[in-house]
């Protein structure tokens, strides 16, 4: 358990990390912008995504419960979705469109495009790790409160007056069950 807890620690540092350049490239691009298109913003939400995937991360590895380890996949998996659709925004800024239907390669590449390509496409590989790894830390943690119950029972009814009781102890201690 220890050593998912520490990969969704690091996964989330990532996530923030990627995301805090994000926001700051998508920052300095919006304003060395002329024109105000969605390339030049596009890294700044997405990065947003990014950070608050991050800090799901580290609470979901803080406080392994269900609706926090269900935040972070989900918003794991948002932010793939996020990151793809960044990238394909960001592939227009490397064009320029003309007003007549003409397109063709920019001459100069603005560096911060690449910047945020890179971000973007590294946060996909680590928003697809995170959807495996939360996974597995919903399973750690199914099986570490099943560990954590002092047993089951159940009632049979065996007529009016005759009822059963039987209690199931944990499995660590034995496989018997206990009449009452």
């Amino acid at each position: 358990m220890a050593a998912i807890i520490v990969a969704v620690v690091v996964l989330s540092v990532f996530d923030i990390l990627l995301g805090l350049i994000s926001v700051v490239v998508g920052v300095i691009s919006s304003i060395q912008a002329e024109v105000w298109r969605a390339h030049s913003v596009s890294p700044i939400w997405s990065g947003g995504f990014f950070i608050l995937t991050g800090i799901l991360g580290f609470a979901c590895a803080k406080r392994k419960s269900a609706y926090l380890i269900l935040c972070f996949t989900a918003f794991s998996i948002v932010s793939l979705v996020t990151a793809i659709v960044s990238i394909q925004l960001l592939r227009v800024g490397l064009f320029n469109h003309t007003t007549d239907g003409h397109t063709f390669q920019k001459e100069e590449k603005d560096v911060e495009i690449f910047v945020a390509l890179v971000a973007a496409g590294t946060e996909c590989l680590i928003c697809i790790i995170s959807a495996f790894v939360s996974c597995r830390v919903a399973r750690a943690a199914k099986k570490e409160l099943f560990k954590r119950r002092e047993g089951t029972f159940h009632v049979q009814v065996l007529g009016e007056k005759d009822i059963h009781v039987a209690f199931t102890k944990v499995p660590g201690d034995s496989n018997r069950t206990t009449d009452v």
